[in-house]
């Protein structure tokens, strides 16, 4: 069911983020939404299989994660391209192969933005002597199954289980 043609109305303007009040015909109140970029995550392995993850504090649940090699896609970027400049920024790692494994909404509730995820395999170190890694994001090669990772406390960003779902699905690792 479509109300009809939304208005929109801008309410706050930040660098990371748009606080959007969406005001429907058939509504009394706004729906207030976040407009931000889209987001890219990373599902990627190194020539032994093992999965490429990142440790890192995240103030908005002020906990420690584990997580995917993830970010922003730049205005500038594809989201293939974001991808690849997270998993060189986050790690230090390049891959051979990148495979897309899809895209949804991130929150349908309060983001109007998208979140696509990718697949590389074979990620190996860069020889790049300039590489620095980004400050505050600690680079992990996990060594435990996906089942143990999916119940790991500190890996639960659902949007991470989502593309590792689809990695999953897609036949790019194994449960």
């Amino acid at each position: 069911m479509n109300p009809g043609a939304p208005t929109d109305e801008v309410v706050l303007h930040t660098k990371w983020f748009e606080l959007i009040a969406r005001r429907a015909p058939d509504f009394s109140d706004p729906h207030y939404s976040i407009q931000t970029l889209d987001y890219v995550h990373v599902v990627a392995v190194n020539p032994e299989g093992r999965l490429l993850l990142v440790r890192q504090f995240r103030p908005a649940v002020w906990e420690t994660t584990l997580e995917l090699p993830s970010g922003h896609v730049e205005r500038h970027q594809t989201p293939e391209q974001a991808a690849r400049a997270e998993l060189f920024e986050e790690t230090g790692h390049e891959a051979e192969e990148w495979v897309a494994l899809g895209n949804c909404a991130s929150d349908t509730g309060r983001l109007g933005n998208r979140l696509w995820y990718f697949f590389a395999s074979n990620a190996t170190p860069t020889s790049n002597t300039a590489y620095q890694r980004e400050a505050g994001v600690d680079f992990v090669l996990y060594d435990g199954t996906l089942r143990e990772l999916v119940q790991e406390k500190s890996f639960s960003n659902g949007l991470n289980r989502a593309a590792i779902l689809a990695a999953v699905l897609q036949g790019k690792l194994k449960l």
